[in-house]
Formats: structure tokens, sequence, C-alpha cells
């Protein structure tokens, strides 16, 4: 049903997004993050290497810090992202390589 839903909205946002004045590079993020985030639920079910799609997420992300028109708070929360994304991949790749129950910890209470 995500992925379904992914797959609609995907090439719907994009020339919505434009119209609606979203500057390229953040419409290039969105776009990257649905169509990311489709190809990585997939590639999860179909026990498959995730790596790609984590990277482009992050060159879309990259390409967004570069862009000086956008609010130096909004910037700094980009920043943010991409050290998370960069974290997130890091642990990706580890976890791919070996998974050692020992080092697993139960999830924090909200």
């Amino acid at each position: 049903m995500l992925l379904t839903i992914l797959g609609i909205l995907g090439p719907l946002l994009g020339p919505l997004l434009s119209k609606l004045g979203v500057s390229a590079t953040l419409n290039n993020l969105i776009t990257a993050a649905l169509d990311g985030a489709a190809a990585i639920v997939t590639g999860i079910q179909n026990k498959a290497s995730v790596n790609v799609e984590l990277a482009t997420l992050q060159a879309a992300l990259t390409a967004l810090q570069a862009d000086t028109s956008l609010d130096p708070t909004v910037l700094g929360d980009i920043a943010e992202g991409i050290r998370d994304l960069q974290a997130a991949i890091t642990a990706y790749q580890a976890a791919e390589l070996n998974t050692d129950p020992s080092t697993l910890t139960p999830l924090p209470t909200v």
C-alpha cells in the first residue's frame, strides 16, 4: 500500500511543487526522498542492499545544502540531516557486514 501511494505521489508532486514556486533543489530533494523511500522499502522487503538509494538521498541533501538562497536556519537543519543520514548509512553498511546481537539495545521509551 505504501509503495502504491509513493508511486502515485512521486510523478505528481514534482510538477505541482514547481507551479507553487518551490525551488528546483528542494523539489529534487522531495522527489528523491519519495523515490528513495519506495526503493528502500522494496530493497528491505527483497533483502537487497539499499546503499545506492541512501547515497542518492545524501546527494540530494548535499545539493540542497549548496543552495545559498535558503534561510541559514534551514541550511543548519539540512546539515544536521546530512550528518544523521551519513550516520545511518554507516550503521546500515556495518549491519550488512556483520550483525552482532550482543550490540542490540532496547529501544528508548518516549
